[in-house]
């Protein structure tokens, strides 16, 4: 398993005090139109989805917005 219930903790804690921009790129091909609305549904699926390899995408692009934002 690549994360755990406390990383998702911690990302959750994290974007709860974080500055959200409305759109932000996250790579050279993906932008996020609506950062909140991305917040919201990829913790719901990390947090429901833990342990299941095909979804841990969205714990990594959860990950790479939070490295974004901290920059």
């Amino acid at each position: 398993m690549k994360y755990a219930d406390k990383e998702i903790q911690e990302l959750e804690e994290f974007f709860k005090t974080a500055t959200l921009p409305d759109s932000i790129e996250l790579h050279h091909s993906t932008v996020i139109t609506d950062v909140k609305a991305f917040v919201h549904s990829h913790l719901q699926i990390a947090k429901l989805r833990q342990g299941v390899p095909v979804f841990e995408g969205f714990y990594d692009r959860l990950v790479l917005l939070k490295e974004k934002l901290s920059q």
